[in-house]
């Protein structure tokens, strides 16, 4: 059984909005062996299929749904999303929104951060997003263009969680990524990204934006490199798996 490191229920932001339910993972409590081993969550990294689906269908029940009922993505580092309306994968975004209730929306990271959003409007209703985000989704924005996205459904009022991710000391660059994060991100983004000498520090910069933007946010699990027991770290191990975030509208047994 996946173990999550947090879960919780974001509350309803009105009378007619509905909880949306929240759970982040570590690397504990899952079937996967050798590098991977435990919970990883990715098909891509090398990892016997058979245990991935295991722990899949483990989260799923983490969330009170059936492993066919969550939404996969595969990340390609830029701000592109897809409206989901059923369960499998959703194709090369690196974020995913629904107003369904019945789906799971699953981001996966190992040093990325991941975040999962609540929103709500008065003539939209609910609508829930889970995002990917590295140092190039940071310049890319993904995480304005998905707010941009549930505000064009109708939503008025957010919640967030971030996920694990890698610090700014542990994750040193080179010149050309600390320039590119000061370019592209607004100058307090990148304030908080860059605070680190010669680092980035992706999940500072996520939080500082929804920050600026009033959406209450909370950060879940620490630094992937410095915490070998409990996370994945491609940047510490190389060859590793993927922990994840997911986020369904309703109770987890809803």
């Amino acid at each position: 059984m996946v173990l999550p490191l947090a879960s919780s229920a974001f509350a309803p932001l009105a009378p007619s909005d509905r909880p949306a339910f929240w759970a982040v993972t570590g690397r504990l409590g899952g079937v996967s062996r050798g590098p991977f081993n435990q919970a990883n969550l990715a098909d891509h990294v090398g990892d016997k299929l058979a245990a991935v689906s295991s722990n899949r269908a483990s989260l799923a029940t983490v969330v009170g749904l059936r492993s066919e009922q969550l939404v996969h993505m595969a990340p390609v580092h830029g701000a592109s999303h897809a409206y989901v309306d059923s369960g499998g994968q959703a194709g090369e975004v690196d974020a995913l929104i629904t107003t369904s209730d019945t789906l799971g929306l699953v981001a996966l990271g190992a040093d990325c951060a991941t975040v999962g959003i609540h929103a709500w409007g008065p003539e939209s209703g609910v609508a829930i997003a889970a995002v990917h985000c590295g140092w190039k989704g940071l310049c890319a924005d993904v995480l304005g263009a998905t707010l941009s996205q549930l505000r064009s459904l109708g939503a008025t009022k957010f919640q967030a969680v971030i996920g694990p991710a890698i610090c700014g000391d542990c994750y040193q660059v080179g010149e050309e990524r600390i320039r590119a994060v000061h370019e592209a991100c607004p100058p307090d983004v990148a304030l908080a990204a860059l605070a680190s000498t010669g680092g980035i520090d992706v999940r500072a910069g996520l939080f500082v934006a929804l920050t600026v933007a009033g959406i209450p946010t909370q950060i879940v699990g620490g630094c992937t490199f410095e915490n070998s027991e409990e996370l994945f770290s491609y940047r510490r191990n190389n060859v590793t798996g993927r922990q994840g975030l997911v986020i369904r509208i309703g109770g987890a047994s809803a």
